[in-house]
């Protein structure tokens, strides 16, 4: 009886279902981005408007806010809604398939703040003895 070899999980998503992988990448690196998760995330509650995401998101400028949402509305995760009033109004809101991505984000958040120490204490122990 052969034995069958089974690609490692990760190799074989990372080749897409497209086989695309940078389409694959670019994926990966959209929902792994900071900006991106932070922003869905804090859209989760419902729509937001720009300077309340500006607000609720230290130290991001707003031409990287600005592009961040142009590449999440992009990729379908969020939709930008204009209101014919004076002064316009524009609201952000997280779209089905955002949402579909939120319990990750929110894991990868908890992960994040429970680990926040141990991982600032390790960098700590390694740029002392790269010194």
């Amino acid at each position: 009886m052969s034995e069958q070899v089974h690609e490692p999980r990760m190799q074989v998503m990372c080749e897409g279902p497209r086989g695309d992988p940078e389409v694959f990448r670019s994926i990966l690196a959209r929902v792994g981005d900071k900006w991106s998760m932070m922003l869905i995330g804090m859209l989760q509650e419902g729509p937001r408007r720009f300077t309340e995401l500006k607000a609720m998101t230290q130290g991001i400028s707003s031409r990287m806010l600005t592009q961040t949402l142009r590449q999440l509305e992009r990729d379908g995760l969020v939709e930008r809604e204009m209101f014919a009033e004076i002064p316009p109004r524009v609201e952000y809101s997280v779209t089905d398939l955002g949402r579909s991505l939120i319990p990750a984000v929110l894991a990868i958040a908890e992960w994040a703040s429970a680990h926040t120490n141990e991982i600032a204490a390790n960098r700590e122990d390694y740029d002392a003895a790269a010194d």
